[in-house]
């Protein structure tokens, strides 16, 4: 992994300060009339490989919740659990369902730290454009990196380049996370018929296992031991977890008739896909044993000499679709219509064994957007072959009111196989499970009403799940007959009384088994921060509390052989109040905050919190970030212009 470092960090490092050293450049004295002096934090237009009909913009240059908030678990509506530490297995606390096409493996405890090649964005400016995000919290083992560049070469092809790297030691003993993910991709028009895409990604999430704490009790003592003093349910201090997610993408695109702007195109498009996940956990060795480890593992230990799970998934993807838009404006298609088939050829070496599978589905898209106030968009999948029986069906409705606000809507359904682990799964080559499960069906309905002019939006959720698979107290896999329901209400609130703000976010979700699922009934999320503009309106400043609390529940349990969250009845965790103090602000195009996180422990240091069973989240401690960004032109007539 120093190697991919290497390769990867240094060059995109060097890509940022060399762009920063070129926009910084004196001025050409050549006598040219003078150009529109440009703006570094002018929105940034880009598309996606899949969907370059369309256009989307970005600005994000201010101080506010989502610059702070550097952990990828708390930048969602309500925040996931993670094992204790930012860049730990997570999974969400508001129940969803996630959109799932055929076999996978089950694997997403780190889906939040793996950059995949369909979100990759390529940017239509014609400026360079390049942004750092860097952390760091109380010492150089707690950091955090986010780069991105972006620049077109001569009038088409364009190159993108998204860096992210996560480094956090955590305070408990053995307790560490090191991620690196990388996705760098090309696009080349050539000519007004064709263009393609070629993306490379590449993610390697590597973890600790310490097995969470023996007990909190040493925290409740007269005078405050520290993390350091918990004993952990792993002392031998030899478990770790190894994942990685590699892949090419080559998608292309020709336009068989309607070139012209404002015309009615119809396109072929394909897409070539290949990637490659592995997943290994180990524990102990031939010549020590699991040792004191070996009490951990319950119905996974098969061997006393060590627990090992391995998997490697190789799957090779083809995405044929012929589909029709017209452009009402630029960027944004007024209608589209397309159909296609998708087929994905799975190899699965699952130690020991070897598998082969094959997805197969047909695909229609449909996308009707006359006007700024209507948009409508459904797409659907059928399976085929031996996937006969699965679907999917997505869409989305959005209506705006004028004055009175927005109203949109959105459905999720879908039938699917059991995951590669919830079938089976092998420990150190021994089989542990094997099952016959009935696949699932899955069905969330939304409805949400949003009245910006006040910053109010409320979301009514109901989710519907039949022949629902959880993993069980032992951490097996296990599957209920009788029916899943959760509701769910989400509201959010924003007041502002000059510059005082107070931003809330208030959600319930209740459930009618709670024998399956073990999630709090209610979360809170609220900033109360001053929010203006000092030194002549030269400098964004923010001050002020994040806090967040959830009801009493039972976290889940984590268990790091099979890298599942699994249910406990032992350990139950009480509201508890989280405040971070933060200030952040920015000059021009530089941004900085500073922040005190969980500084409810100057209250009281005898309590923790758990968002998964065993596994505190960490004490107080401070926490400092920086962002730049960078625009250049991309030719020495337009630079010398500025």
């Amino acid at each position: 992994m120093r190697l991919f470092t290497r390769l990867v960090a240094t060059p995109a490092l060097a890509l940022l300060a060399f762009n920063a050293l070129f926009a910084q450049r004196p001025a050409v004295t050549d006598p040219v009339p003078l150009a529109r002096k440009r703006e570094p934090d002018e929105p940034l237009a880009y598309t996606y490989a899949r969907s370059p009909e369309k256009t989307e913009f970005w600005n994000d240059t201010l101080p506010d919740y989502n610059f702070r908030m550097y952990d990828p678990a708390r930048r969602h509506t309500i925040d996931y659990g993670t094992i204790g530490l930012p860049g730990g297995a997570a999974r969400p606390l508001l129940f969803e369902v996630t959109p799932r096409l055929g076999v996978t493996t089950g694997m997403n405890s780190f889906d939040l730290y793996i950059l995949q090649a369909d979100d990759l964005r390529f940017f239509r400016n014609k400026r360079s454009y390049s942004e750092a995000y860097f952390t760091q919290g109380r010492n150089n083992l707690n950091t955090q990196l986010d780069a991105r560049f972006a620049r077109t070469f001569g009038d088409s092809m364009n190159v993108s380049l998204d860096y992210r790297s996560l480094n956090n030691l955590g305070q408990y003993n053995y307790q560490r996370d090191r991620h690196n993910s990388l996705a760098a991709g090309v696009w080349k028009p050539v000519g007004k018929r064709y263009e393609y895409f070629l993306i490379f990604t590449k993610s390697v999430i590597r973890q600790r296992d310490n097995g969470g704490i023996v007990s909190d009790d040493v925290f409740s003592g007269d005078q405050f031991q520290g993390p350091l003093a918990a004993a952990i349910r792993l002392p031998g201090e030899s478990a770790s977890t190894r994942f990685e997610d590699q892949g090419f993408q080559y998608t292309h695109h020709y336009k068989l008739a309607g070139t012209e702007a404002g015309k009615r195109a119809l396109r072929l498009s394909h897409s070539l896909g290949w990637t490659k996940n592995r997943f290994k956990f180990y524990d102990g060795d031939t010549i020590k044993g699991l040792a004191d480890n070996a009490a951990f593992y319950g119905r996974f230990l098969v061997d006393e000499r060590g627990v090992r799970q391995y998997f490697e998934l190789n799957t090779v993807s083809n995405d044929f679709t012929l589909n029709t838009f017209k452009s009402g404006k630029a960027g944004a298609p007024s209608d589209l219509l397309a159909l296609g088939l998708r087929h994905d050829y799975i190899s699965l070496y699952q130690e020991p064994g070897r598998y082969r599978y094959n997805n197969l589905f047909l695909t229609g898209k449909i996308s009707l957007a006359p006007s700024g106030r209507f948009s409508f968009h459904a797409d659907a999948a059928l399976g085929m072959l031996k996937n006969i029986g699965e679907y999917q069906l997505g869409g989305t409705l959005y209506l705006g009111l004028g004055k009175a606000g927005v109203l949109s809507a959105s459905l999720l359904s879908q039938r699917r196989p059991p995951t590669i682990l919830q079938q089976r799964l092998f420990v150190t080559g021994v089989p542990v499970w094997q099952t016959d499960f009935v696949k699932p069906v899955e069905s969330t309905l939304s409805a949400t009403y949003a009245l910006p002019a006040v910053g109010f939006r409320a979301t009514a959720n109901t989710t519907l799940v039949n022949n629902y698979i959880y993993f069980d107290q032992e951490g097996i896999a296990a599957q209920t007959t009788a029916p899943l329901q959760v509701a769910q209400l989400i509201v959010q609130e924003n007041f502002r009384v000059g510059h005082f703000h107070l931003d809330n976010t208030l959600a319930l979700q209740k459930a009618n088994r709670s024998d399956v699922l073990h999630l709090p009934e209610w979360f809170t999320k609220n900033s109360l921060y001053y929010s203006g503009k000092l030194f002549d309106r030269k400098l964004d400043l923010n001050i002020g509390l994040d806090f967040r609390m959830n009801s009493a529940f039972l976290p889940d349990a984590y268990q790091p052989v099979t890298g599942q969250f699994y249910l406990q009845d032992t350990l139950a965790q009480q509201p508890y109040p989280w405040v971070d103090v933060f200030v952040a602000f920015k000059v021009q195009t530089f941004r900085f905050f500073f922040r005190y996180e969980n500084a409810w422990t100057f209250v009281d240091n005898t309590k923790v919190f758990y968002q998964t069973a065993w596994h505190p989240q960490p004490f107080g401690g401070f926490r400092l970030g920086v962002a730049w960004r960078f625009m250049d032109d991309n030719n020495l007539e337009n630079r010398s212009n500025q």
